[in-house]
């Protein structure tokens, strides 16, 4: 009888409860539902990390990034060597899209969610423009307009004031943009980026207050410059006469003249010393001169 009540209560006894399965993290869900995304990225090397609402997984050939506002996106080779060397999410934020191509079929990208993107090119390879540099360039078309793809990061100048960012721009012939709290984002491109280069970029006539504008007579252009130690210039250039700077009060002489619309037309010289106390800058149709002592100008023709 023991034996038969022993037996009747392990028939009825509750079976144990079932192992739950382990739920896959966004990460996971993705890596291992698209055998396509697995070659891509090949095995993960490390486990997934979380900081706050962010998790990511590297893999032997780029990485994963989840958060709730962005999805799983991935990122990999080149652009994901220049995240890296760029402070990863700590700076750019993390990916918005997936590596994609760009409208012109030349190079790949991603965006990231603290305003920055790296494009990558065969020629350029893969480079970050961030912040304000990248509004600019995103506002006048991405790699599609006059600045064409960045040939550099997006990183600081020199004295600590700006960023900046040099382009390929239009014909290879060169651009760059630079932005400052006190002048905003402009570019400056081709002969008068090759001018400013040649006097010490910002260091020089200062940062670019504007775009590259046409001149009065469209026949030229010119970008406008300003800096701490330095009275505002502009730097104009013609075919016929290259790019040349002019600067304070020369500059202002030149402008109530009504630039190369007057007599003097176009500059041909940057500002130069003729005697001591004396600066000239030479134009098409005469000069202008500076005493530098008493600040007076006088205006020539040849």
């Amino acid at each position: 009888m023991v034996a038969v009540t022993a037996a009747l209560s392990l028939a009825t006894a509750s079976p144990a409860p079932a192992e739950t399965p382990q739920a896959f993290t966004p990460i996971e869900s993705r890596y291992w539902g698209e055998p396509a995304l697995r070659d891509l990225l090949g095995n993960p090397v490390d486990t997934e990390y979380t900081e706050g609402d962010i998790s990511y997984q590297q893999f032997q050939r780029g990485w994963l990034y989840h958060s709730p506002q962005t999805g799983v996106h991935e990122l990999h080779g080149e652009i994901a060597s220049r995240f890296v060397r760029s402070g990863a999410h700590h700076q750019l934020g993390v990916p918005t899209t997936d590596e994609l191509s760009t409208p012109d079929g030349v190079g790949r990208y991603n965006h990231f969610s603290a305003e920055a993107s790296v494009y990558w090119t065969p020629e350029t390879g893969a480079q970050a423009v961030s912040g304000q540099v990248r509004r600019f360039w995103a506002d006048r078309g991405w790699e599609t307009g006059r600045l064409s793809y960045p040939t550099t990061s997006t990183q600081p100048t020199p004295d600590g004031v700006g960023v900046f960012n040099h382009f390929l721009g239009i014909d290879r012939a060169g651009a760059s943009v630079y932005w400052t709290k006190i002048t905003g984002a402009h570019s400056v491109q081709g002969a008068i980026r090759d001018l400013w280069a040649a006097n010490g970029w910002e260091n020089g006539f200062g940062y670019p207050s504007s775009d590259e504008l046409t001149t009065l007579d469209k026949a030229g252009r010119f970008n406008e410059f300003t800096g701490r130690d330095n009275p505002p210039a502009s730097a104009y250039w013609h075919p016929a006469t290259g790019a040349h700077f002019v600067a304070g009060p020369i500059m202002q002489r030149w402008h109530e003249l009504r630039r190369e619309l007057s007599y003097l037309k176009y500059p041909t010289s940057n500002p130069y010393e003729v005697s001591e106390g004396n600066s000239q800058v030479d134009f098409q149709g005469g000069y202008i001169r500076l005493d530098q002592n008493s600040g007076q100008v006088s205006d020539a023709p040849w």
